[in-house]
């Protein structure tokens, strides 16, 4: 038995999983050298353990750069809560410069209220997870990417060689994401020098 794209609980069996935690941390790195400080997260259920792992991943990328979160938002699940969180996280006072969608449907309601407030030319967006037709919006979305069919071909081999009898303790693969910069990710923030 392998776990694919989230780790066991309760069982003692081989795991292969996106490196959320270096994703996440890739995409804060990325949004503090476009000049942004205030980088709001917004994330999918908390309960989710690449969640937990995308945050741990945005936390302490902030904190390499002395940063504290502005704002987390979490157990947004569905496109219409992270549109409502991200609306009122811009129509607020201390609007954040730049957004972390953890979620390929947070970033869809992300940018869906982007565009219904004229902001997506003014505040920054990285999100996790590609999905189709990111690359025809305006601006086109910066992502942190998956590599599903390496996740696949890492847990097919693991299965093949337990079945040929090999044996090893159970130990979780991580299979590296990458950050594709497209525009929204690269619009400058107030710090850029």
């Amino acid at each position: 038995m392998v776990f694919v794209d989230r780790p066991p609980v309760g069982l003692s069996v081989d795991a292969v999983l996106a490196d959320n935690h270096h994703g996440a941390a890739t995409a804060v790195h990325h949004l503090v050298a476009h000049g942004h400080r205030d980088i709001a997260y917004l994330g999918d259920l908390q309960t989710i353990a690449t969640a937990h792992q995308r945050l741990q991943g945005f936390k302490e990328a902030l904190s390499d750069h002395g940063i504290r979160p502005a704002t987390v938002v979490h157990d947004l699940h569905t496109e219409h809560d992270a549109e409502d969180a991200v609306r009122q996280l811009l129509l607020a006072d201390a609007a954040p410069t730049a957004l972390f969608t953890s979620q390929n449907l947070v970033t869809i309601g992300a940018i869906r209220a982007l565009q219904r407030l004229g902001r997506q030319h003014q505040v920054a967006l990285v999100g996790f997870d590609d999905f189709p037709l990111a690359d025809l919006l305006q601006p086109a979305v910066t992502v942190i990417a998956q590599d599903p069919s390496e996740m696949g071909r890492v847990a097919a081999d693991l299965i093949f060689r337990r079945l040929d009898g090999e044996q090893w303790r159970p130990t979780t693969h991580l299979v590296p994401t990458r950050l594709i910069a497209r525009g929204s990710g690269e619009i400058r923030g107030p710090h850029s020098g």
